[in-house]
């Protein structure tokens, strides 16, 4: 029957991770096959211990880090224009859907220009309400930007 284990089997593995065996232990690994698997074993796992990690730089974290401190208060700082520059392109895009969809108003607008009568009485009143309407309307994101939170 064969054996699965050896008495001295601990003692070689402390001696191996102690540094070296002595002539004894040698010979006695020389001579055990449970022994000799346990030094292969130990050795080739003393190789494959891992390496101390290489840390970065602390001037390169330190640079990296005010880097990206630097981009969050450019995005920051632009994200206002980007709102406003979206409310422009919303609003163009709805006054355009508005003409193509009323295209009565863009011929009376068309014969108003083309007689040369840029404010007769009722395109007048017309273009104040829609003026007065676009202030309000200005005036809310306004006041809705100075009062939002910053973070």
């Amino acid at each position: 029957m064969d054996r699965f284990y050896c008495e001295r089997e601990t003692e070689i593995a402390k001696a191996l991770r102690a540094g070296a065996l002595d002539v004894e232990l040698e010979k006695h690994v020389a001579s055990c096959a449970i022994c000799s698997d346990t030094a292969a074993v130990s050795e080739s796992l003393q190789l494959e211990s891992p390496a101390t990690p290489i840390l970065p730089d602390s001037d390169f974290l330190w640079w990296k880090a005010q880097l990206a401190a630097k981009e969050m208060a450019v995005e920051r700082a632009t994200r206002s224009i980007v709102m406003v520059r979206r409310a422009a392109y919303v609003g163009t895009g709805a006054v355009a859907m508005w003409l193509a969809m009323a295209p009565s108003r863009l011929g009376s607008i068309m014969d108003v220009l083309s007689r040369h009568q840029l404010w007769s009485a009722s395109a007048l009143s017309q273009t104040a309400l829609f003026l007065g309407a676009g202030a309000l309307v200005f005036t809310l994101f306004g006041s809705l930007y100075l009062a939002r939170p910053e973070k």
